[in-house]
């Protein structure tokens, strides 16, 4: 499995999250304070890897488009899912199915 370097994941996750959330570029960087124009481009440089993200500027984009920050950095697409899917249980269910992982893989570790 080649690994993507965290720039190109990064621009990746994030083209997806925003086109889930139905928002254009623009929009994003408005919704996290930039301004339209450079809110716009700003994003842009992201999905273009021409532009690292800050932290706090990721952390603002994750909450704006309603993800968890871990999404934006998952290497491949069966963890990006899984972090989605997660996110979305309760705390309770998200409690039980880390046990009953840790119990099949400990039960793997076994044999």
């Amino acid at each position: 499995m080649t690994t993507l370097p965290t720039l190109a994941v990064f621009a990746k996750r994030l083209k997806q999250a925003r086109h889930a959330r139905g928002l254009s570029q623009r929009e994003l960087g408005d919704h996290i304070g930039l301004g339209k124009q450079v809110g716009s481009t700003r994003i842009n440089r992201y999905e273009q890897q021409k532009a690292r993200c800050d932290m706090d500027t990721a952390a603002q984009i994750a909450k704006e488009l309603g993800v968890p920050l871990a999404l934006l950095f998952a290497e491949s697409d069966t963890l990006a899912e899984m972090i989605l899917a997660f996110s979305k249980l309760t705390k309770s269910d998200q409690g039980k199915l880390v046990a009953e992982l840790k119990k099949k893989i400990a039960s793997k570790s076994d044999k």
